[in-house]
């Protein structure tokens, strides 16, 4: 069975090959060695296991050296890839059945894709072409797209290992050559092979050794070859070179290396029971800085006596605009002028600036200097050029490697911090709307009665549950659930100001600014009974402004969900592909450079808003948030329509005034006493009715 690539707890590693056809293994040698520090074979827990079916089915790994690939994060776990493969979570300290497969996997062949693997970003990805003995690398993002990595040499196919941290540390192997790229394969080239500390041959392959295996760890190299010979070295951002170490031969018998800290590997080789189905595994423990003490390859002082970062193994959040301050502490050792330097993964996506300056003495008398580290976008630096930059919008990852220019073997100790910067959405950031005046703080409504399934209602012909602000004549009055635990007490807006809410940005409980910046309202429930005070024209937009109509009938999503950072456009700038039609619409997106704003019509009650900060260039994050407001100061509504109510009104003064003026004329002459008669003989014996309905009190 050929599997493709293996992809090993999320992350992407060697090519693999695993076969489904049974092979032998010998016994490991039980000689002891003076290279090991500690030597022993585990033998543990075999009377737990089960003895299941036959060896059918157990996996092989298809290339005839083997590997261990370990966990990135969590390196007690780990997976032995050779003549039989086995995955163990406490460092191969007990004994292990082997892996197989199931059935239903025999006869599945899948192709292999040689050389693919993630670097900076689990968004961005680089394929190894190889064209004749030539490689070279194609980045598959902007701007490394638009240029291939430099061709180097390619003396059949290669393994890539892919170093964990994300620095962009690549290793090409195969049994008759290796070659290191410290910038994700932009840079490819041999590593050279020393002795006593001077150049010995430029690669190993023109020694005559063939590789066996090699093992990595974040700046340290391992390789065994197959004559048993050892060699050890470190990954250097200048240069980068191996030593053989050994004072003997190591046996080579299905043997892997794995790298279990700084300067410390495991050699081990797993050794079958003739009784069980569980393996049994020899350790050789080495200790690199014992045996480069005891080899006579004539290692210096390390130049710095400490280097530190506050940085190390830890990971930092850099949002949209936001700046980054660190610092990394270095001590030179006496007499001695070491040169830092500071190092980023994704300088498309990362600009630095630096400063170094004494910073004291340490009790020893040492000079201490101090460097900090100003991280921003590179974006916004002003550094690099347009074609350089990776597109804002796009959240990235970087390291960032505090390392010693010509480190060397003697700083084994002394390994460069590094840490992890993600160009992205700071998830302790949220946005909430500034609540001092509200219904609760004026008596009109109390928290109790409000946490008590608190109804109210929405009047046909107010609301639109499709969104579209349009009136529907064929709803009803809807009754709906006030949630208090969501929105708290609500916001008081008097009917017939303008208003838009104040929003505050926090960091978790720090308040950070007010935002200025666009942003888009929905009434959750549908409700349109409000406008906004500008039109597209009176905004000064330049193209057709995007409205909630025109999004909603763009997405899939048809709510107040629609509308996004994502899927902004301005209309203050030039855009040929939505010219300004439209201008007298209504212009309905808050904040920014315009001074819009809302107005509610004539009704008192209820609004529940959905708002969606919309500017991308503000943050990474998806900024929104609900909240609720009482409109208040509306008329009661009125049975009659305006107009027949104000003539009807006026109708009536006009006619009191005239009997102002008519009653006192006809007074002073004959017909008008006759006339006023009349009306007191129609007056008379109603008064009289009214006295005998009336009782009497005695």
């Amino acid at each position: 069975m050929r599997l493709n690539r293996l992809q090993f707890w999320g992350f992407n590693w060697l090519p693999v090959f695993v076969l489904l056809v049974p092979a032998p293994c010998k016994s490991a040698s039980n000689k002891s060695s003076i290279f090991c520090t500690r030597e022993y074979t585990v033998r543990t827990g075999k009377i737990h296991y089960v003895e299941i079916g036959g060896h059918e089915n157990l996996l092989y790994y298809a290339y005839d050296k083997p590997i261990i690939l370990v966990h990135p994060c969590h390196s007690h776990i780990a997976l032995f890839l050779g003549k039989t493969v086995f995955l163990t979570t406490n460092y191969f300290e007990s004994s292990l059945k082997p892996l197989f497969a199931p059935r239903s996997l025999q006869g599945h062949i899948q192709a292999t894709v040689e050389g693919f693997f993630y670097f900076h970003s689990m968004s961005k990805y680089a394929v190894l072409l190889k064209f004749g003995k030539v490689g070279r690398f194609l980045y598959t993002n902007f701007p490394e797209e638009e240029s291939l990595g430099l061709p180097f040499f390619m003396d059949g196919s290669y393994r890539i290992t892919n170093l964990p941290g994300l620095k962009g540390f690549l290793i090409f192997w195969n049994e008759n050559n290796i070659q290191f790229s410290h910038n994700s394969g932009q840079l490819v080239g041999p590593i050279i092979v020393k002795k006593n500390m001077q150049f010995l041959y430029p690669s190993i392959s023109q020694m005559g050794m063939k590789i066996y295996t090699i093992a990595s760890y974040d700046n340290e190299l391992a390789i065994l070859t197959e004559n048993g010979r050892f060699f050890y070295g470190t990954l250097g951002l200048l240069s980068t070179s191996i030593f053989e170490v050994t004072p003997e031969d190591i046996d080579i018998n299905n043997t892997a290396l794995m790298f279990i800290g700084v300067g410390f590997i495991f050699v081990v080789t797993p050794i079958k029971d003739p009784v069980f189905q569980a393996y049994d595994f020899h350790i050789c423990i080495i200790n690199i800085q014992k045996l480069l003490q005891q080899s006579e390859i004539g290692l210096k002082t390390c130049k710095a006596e400490l280097l530190q970062g506050n940085f190390d193994k830890t990971m930092h959040i850099l949002d949209m605009s936001d700046t980054l301050h660190l610092y990394g502490v270095m001590v030179p050792q006496p007499t001695q002028n070491p040169i830092p330097i500071i190092t980023i993964s994704n300088p498309h996506s990362l600009g630095l600036k630096l400063k170094m300056y004494e910073d004291g003495y340490t009790y020893d008398g040492n000079i201490k200097f101090k460097i900090n580290i100003t991280l921003m976008q590179q974006y916004l630096s002003g550094k690099a050029h347009d074609s350089f930059i990776s597109n804002i919008k796009v959240p990235s990852l970087s390291t960032i490697t505090l390392d010693l220019i010509d480190r060397g073997l003697s700083c084994i100790d002394l390994q460069p911090p590094t840490g992890l910067i993600s160009i992205g959405c700071n998830w302790a950031k949220k946005i909430i709307i500034r609540n001092t005046l509200n219904a609760c703080t004026k008596d009109i409504l109390t928290p109790v009665e409000l946490q008590k399934n608190y109804t109210y209602i929405l009047e046909k012909g107010t609301y639109d549950p499709s969104f579209n602000s349009r009136l529907r004549l064929d709803l009803q009055d809807q009754a709906v659930i006030y949630d208090y635990e969501e929105l708290g007490c609500p916001q008081l807006v008097y009917f017939n100001n303008p208003w838009k809410p104040v929003i505050e940005l926090w960091e978790g409980s720090r308040f950070v600014e007010v935002v200025t910046t666009e942003f888009v309202l929905m009434e959750k429930n549908g409700m349109h009974t409000y406008n906004y005070s500008k039109n597209v024209g009176g905004a000064n937009c330049k193209s057709q402004a995007q409205n909630w109509t025109s999004v909603m009938a763009a997405s899939t999503t048809k709510n107040y969900l629609a509308w996004t950072r994502e899927i902004y456009v301005t209309c203050h700038e030039l855009n040929h592909s939505i010219p300004l039609l439209w201008p007298d619409l209504e212009y309905q997106i808050l904040g920014g450079r315009t001074d819009n704003s809302i107005i509610f019509q004539e009704r008192n009650g209820f609004y529940i808003f959905h708002l969606t900060i919309v500017d991308p260039f503000y943050s990474y994050c998806d900024l929104t948030t609900s909240f609720a407001i009482y409109v208040y100061g509306a008329f009661p509504q009125r049975l009659l329509p305006d107009y027949p109510l104000a003539l009807l009104v006026m109708l009536s003064m006009l006619f009191i005034l005239w009997l102002g003026y008519v009653i006192p004329k006809l007074s002073s002459t004959e017909k008008g006493r006759v006339i006023i008669g009349f009306f007191q003989e129609l007056w008379n014996p109603f008064m009289k009715r009214e006295k005998r309905k009336r009782p009497s009190h005695r």
